[in-house]
């Protein structure tokens, strides 16, 4: 049989460009043009002065964005990639810098990276690329860089704070530091934790630096101040929580905010946060929307019921908004689910002000402030003897529950499915972010800019590539095409020639 020819020994009379060796179409080339139109003047005054000479920062900027774009998220993968990898070759512009300088980078310049996702929602609407016709908004958990195995009690916590203290004296036995870590009594401690925090005890003996395992601890303390409804906290990230992900399992994770125009897909603003439901996340992500582009006044807003509350929408009416937002019984009736929920099972007199439960008549008696700050407005018959208690904001839950009965509001509710989940799963999986490197809730708002960029990126490079087809297909239909024939005339089957071709 015949083989190629290959050439393992000859060498190259001439070296050969990193440029020749990467396919023409790449989206290295648009990642390198995108970078380059960044302003860096900022960093000129930062490394002005005497010093050792510093990588130029978009050299830096484009192996982290083509490596979230290649799957090489880590700094020591995208250190290495820029000695083994034409593409990361290409865009390092022939130096390597070491992996410390790629994550110092990309720590310190949270900011900057952040206005460069801006950057993306600009040029995509410069493209043409976003209408703003209808926005969907959506939460998804995603898995924070630490263990299950050091996430501690506020008990445990101040224990081994003691016991740090004890280890930076360096006076106590080793019976002492035992006796402390099992306590006096074993109240509200089980086997388990005890052979966790003994074990996280011994490992931080092992380290020198317990000063700073001293800050962590603080830190992971004053967590419990911050948050009241938090039962443990992590010792390595304290900013995440335990959350019940997709799969029913609990896990430390942050919970990440995406909001997308429907037209092609592009991310219009992102977020994280550390709580575990949806519902008072539409507000912060439509304020974010508004930093970063226009809205319209009739831009329609579609999320799923976990965003349905009278806060929310009261909100998106004074926006002059148009909100889709089901409620969970009517998700479940869309799902062909049994509904297991009967929200707002009563009549409202509008002009009138009254409830009508049962044929009976309640009128608005006071407003009741709960521990947890929620208002109701309650609602009692002219006896006394029936009371009912309604959000404060049912007005805006009665609107949207008639307005998502309709065949028009369960149409554009139900094209969320097909504007963000795909873009969610885009992130996740074609990117493979489905855990964050960088720990603590700032780095983890760095790391969804960063993976924000790379999806807007691509997104815009695909739809230049099919506007380039057109374009050349009409500058070739115009020459072979006669005069008196519309490109766009309808053929057999209704398609036009510009659709069967391109």
């Amino acid at each position: 049989m015949t083989y190629i020819n290959s050439y393992k020994s000859q060498d190259w009379l001439l070296p050969t460009s990193i440029k020749q060796m990467i396919p023409d179409k790449h989206i290295c080339f648009f990642v390198e043009e995108f970078v380059d139109s960044l302003n860096f003047t900022n960093f000129d005054m930062i490394y002005e002065g005497a010093g050792h000479p510093a990588y130029h920062p978009r050299i830096i900027m484009k192996i982290i964005i083509q490596g979230m774009l290649s799957k090489e998220r880590s700094s020591r993968k995208l250190a290495s990639a820029c000695r083994e990898n034409f593409v990361f070759m290409y865009l390092a512009e022939k130096v390597q810098p070491n992996f410390r300088t790629i994550a110092r980078f990309r720590k310190n310049n949270a900011s900057f990276i952040k206005n460069a996702f801006k950057e993306t929602v600009d040029l995509a609407s410069e493209s043409g690329l976003v209408d703003l016709n209808l926005i969907c908004t959506d939460g998804s958990k995603i898995k924070a860089n630490s263990s299950k195995k050091m996430c501690l009690k506020k008990e445990q916590l101040e224990r081994l704070d003691s016991i740090i203290d004890k280890m930076i004296e360096e006076d106590v036995q080793q019976d002492e530091i035992d006796k402390e870590i099992y306590g006096e009594t074993e109240e509200n401690i089980t086997n388990l934790e005890i052979k966790n925090l003994k074990a996280i005890v011994k490992n931080y003996r092992e380290i020198k630096d317990k000063k700073k395992l001293k800050e962590n601890c603080k830190k992971a303390i004053e967590e419990f101040d911050k948050d009241s409804k938090i039962k443990r906290v992590s010792l390595s990230d304290p900013e995440c929580r335990m959350m019940k992900n997709k799969k029913g399992f609990f896990e430390l994770d942050y919970n990440t905010q995406f909001t997308v125009d429907s037209k092609n897909q592009i991310i219009v603003a992102n977020d994280v946060c550390q709580d575990r439901d949806d519902s008072h996340q539409l507000q912060p992500q439509i304020k974010n929307v508004k930093e970063n582009i226009e809205l319209k006044k009739d831009t329609k807003v579609a999320v799923d019921c976990n965003y349905n509350n009278g806060e929310n929408l009261k909100f998106l009416e004074e926006e002059k908004l148009d909100g889709y937002a089901p409620t969970k019984s009517q998700t479940q009736e869309m799902d062909n689910r049994e509904k297991t929920l009967r929200e707002d099972n009563y009549k409202y007199d509008w002009e009138k002000d009254e409830i009508i439960v049962n044929d009976i008549r309640l009128k608005y008696h006071a407003t009741w402030i709960h521990q947890d700050k929620k208002r109701q407005r309650v609602y009692k018959s002219k006896d006394g003897k029936f009371i009912k208690k309604v959000p404060e904001f049912f007005r805006e839950r009665l609107r949207m529950k008639k307005k998502m009965e309709t065949k028009e509001g369960r149409s554009i509710y139900n094209m969320r499915k097909f504007v963000i989940e795909p873009v969610i799963g885009n992130i996740k999986y074609n990117l493979g972010f489905t855990e964050f490197l960088i720990r603590g809730l700032d780095g983890a708002k760095l790391e969804l800019n960063i993976a924000s960029i790379a999806h807007n990126l691509k997104k815009i490079w695909i739809a230049r590539g099919r506007i380039n087809n057109k374009n050349l297909f009409l500058v070739f239909y115009s020459i072979i095409a006669p005069k008196n024939l519309n490109v766009t005339q309808p053929v057999k089957g209704g398609v036009s020639m510009m659709t069967l071709l391109v």
